[in-house]
């Protein structure tokens, strides 16, 4: 099975870096890290912005805005683009089965996605070279050593992707679903940012929906890690963790096991 679906991930990564959506897609995330620059420096007063506060930021940046949008579209094309090109059957009536297809296809995704992000971080990592470790402003604050500053903006980045994973197993569902690529774009798109908006203003009973929906988090962990940098008593162990972890983890099951299901029924001849 390994073999099948790397050389099928290989194929498609072939197919795909011959278009210009992921070239787009990176330059985006890139740009981020000089957009989060004049943004912090903006905000902050002159000297305060250490080189970790900057990193973080464009993090950040980069996971609210451009991240989950070009990981959406990505994912959402993936089969819907082979459905409406009629490629689908083509590819299947090769010694393919449709389980190695649907892998490849998702580690596909999820390589662009890791891709998006170290894109940000190379770029931030060098312009952060321009800001020191530590201000005056940090004088009487007791931060972690080098060292553990790191450790905990990579852990961050490990957490920030569980809800990315998320976004991608949704448009994934949809991209199976989809009889076209721009319909599953659209609808992808259009869910995720309007209920993106719709969560901040809709509660239940007493909780408030962006509680359970898994694009709250996009950069809770950054946020958790900035604190920690800083010096402020902060843990990963909290509600909005746990929160993060069962609306993600709930949403990847869940999107991936219809999504997988429905295609292995599916009538390619309809």
């Amino acid at each position: 099975m390994l073999s099948e679906v790397r050389r099928l991930f290989i194929c498609e990564m072939v197919k795909v870096w011959r278009t210009k959506l992921p070239y787009i897609g990176l330059a985006c995330s890139a740009l981020m890290a000089l957009v989060a620059k004049q943004s912090v420096e903006s905000f902050a007063q002159p000297g305060e912005v250490t080189s970790f506060t900057y990193f973080i930021s464009s993090i950040i940046l980069s996971a609210t805005l451009t991240t989950p949008i070009f990981a959406t579209v990505y994912a959402a094309l993936s089969i819907a683009s082979e459905t409406s090109g009629g490629t689908l059957r083509t590819i299947l009536v090769r010694p393919v089965t449709r389980t190695h297809f649907l892998v490849a296809k998702a580690f596909s995704s999820v390589f662009y996605l890791v891709l998006l992000f170290v894109a940000n971080a190379v770029v931030a990592a060098f312009i952060a070279q321009g800001y020191p470790t530590r201000t005056s402003f940090d004088a009487m604050i007791e931060s972690p050593p080098f060292l553990v500053q790191m450790a905990l903006c990579f852990m961050g980045i490990l957490l920030s992707l569980l809800p990315q994973l998320a976004t991608i197993a949704f448009a994934f569902l949809v991209s199976v679903l989809a009889s076209s690529g721009g319909s599953a774009v659209g609808i992808a798109l259009g869910l995720l940012l309007t209920v993106t908006a719709a969560k901040q203003f809709i509660s239940i009973g007493g909780y408030e929906i962006r509680q359970f929906v898994f694009s709250t988090y996009y950069d809770q962990p950054m946020k958790i890690a900035l604190a920690k940098i800083g010096g402020m008593y902060e843990t990963w162990f909290q509600e909005s963790t746990y929160y993060m972890l069962g609306t993600s983890l709930t949403a990847i099951v869940v999107c991936l096991a219809v999504g997988f299901y429905v295609f292995l029924r599916r009538d390619l001849n309809v």
